[in-house]
């Protein structure tokens, strides 16, 4: 919709369409929470909005603009603190299941350009070798319900967990008759965004859940590797690149899992994957925790930023003295 002011300042307007008593107070929130969100021009026409004077309208817009700007800052701040974590976070991974923990080991040559030197009692293993089934999931149409197995896709699988709060779900009669067993992850299965998302990687916890076309699945041969370590190489920011560089498609991007199949992993011992695994999994935690920090902030400054714009278009506080003050 387009709002076309009359008699209000502009600025004014919008800070006021932005605001606690016009967006959660006049505005069915219901509606907007519904399966397809809806408002139309007559709801939005009805809604109130406080008119000051033209002259206090611009100061309180004039003010607003300056405040809400260093609140805005401070949220980048976070954002890019947010993304220096993460990056951090993949090249430790790298570091880790690539060079091993043990600073001294020999090295060798990996055999693999992109890849690099591994220490050299490390065997080059392709991720096909290494599991017992590779597959993606269902491409059939899938009934919905209010409750019953989950239906993954690349929108659930997140970067170390799957997200079943916001999943969806399909009856029992349909995850039985309907599907494959290359549809229905077991526990410790390790998932993979193969469309949209690319790479995004989590080990399935054994929850009754079927995958749609866009997850990749792979079952490690836990004789080989733990199902652990698979994935938390699979995460590393040096086989990520390689996925995203592999990945074929035009305009949609998708990993294929006969490529997937042949890209080549540094594999350790059974007993160094498990203590690499138990290292990062304390090195994740730190990562996780500041990242939790920040996106806090985060919150907490959209909160103060949403007050800040109530109080203001409502007379709550007093910007006469800011604006004086910030012309002086």
């Amino acid at each position: 919709m387009v709002v076309k002011p009359n008699a209000c300042v502009p600025q004014f307007l919008q800070y006021s369409l932005l605001s606690k008593y016009l967006k959660e107070d006049q505005i069915d929130l219901e509606k907007l929470r519904a399966a397809q969100p809806h408002l139309n021009a007559e709801e939005l026409g009805s809604c109130v909005v406080i008119v000051p004077t033209e002259k206090e309208q611009t100061t309180i817009a004039a003010f607003l603009d300056r405040e809400t700007a260093k609140i805005d800052a401070l949220v980048a701040e976070q954002e890019k603190l947010i993304a220096l974590l993460k990056e951090k976070r993949q090249a430790v991974i790298s570091h880790a299941v690539t060079k091993g923990l043990n600073p001294d080991a020999p090295m060798k040559p990996s055999g693999v350009e992109w890849l690099g030197d591994v220490p050299a009692h490390w065997e080059m293993r392709p991720v096909g070798a290494l599991s017992r089934r590779i597959s993606y999931g269902f491409t059939n149409p899938m009934p919905t319900a209010e409750s019953g197995p989950y239906m993954l896709t690349a929108n659930d699988v997140c970067d170390g967990y799957v997200n079943y709060a916001d999943a969806r779900h399909t009856t029992e009669e349909a995850f039985a008759s309907l599907l494959t067993e290359k549809s229905r992850p077991e526990i410790d299965n390790i998932l993979i965004t193969k469309d949209g998302t690319l790479g995004r990687v989590a080990l399935h916890d054994g929850s009754v859940a079927c995958i749609n076309q866009s997850v990749a699945s792979i079952a490690a041969d836990t004789e080989l590797v733990t199902p652990d370590f698979l994935c938390v190489c699979l995460r590393g920011g040096v086989y990520q690149d390689r996925m995203i560089y592999e990945a074929g498609g035009t305009t949609i991007k998708h990993i294929y899992i006969s490529r997937l199949a042949k890209m080549p992993i540094g594999l350790p011992p059974i007993d160094e994957q498990k203590a690499v695994c138990g290292w990062l999994s304390e090195q994740m935690n730190i990562f996780n925790a500041l990242v939790v920090e920040a996106e806090r902030a985060i919150t907490l400054l959209k909160e103060r930023r949403s007050a800040l714009i109530s109080a203001a278009v409502t007379g709550q506080i007093d910007v006469r003295g800011a604006a004086e003050a910030q012309a002086a």
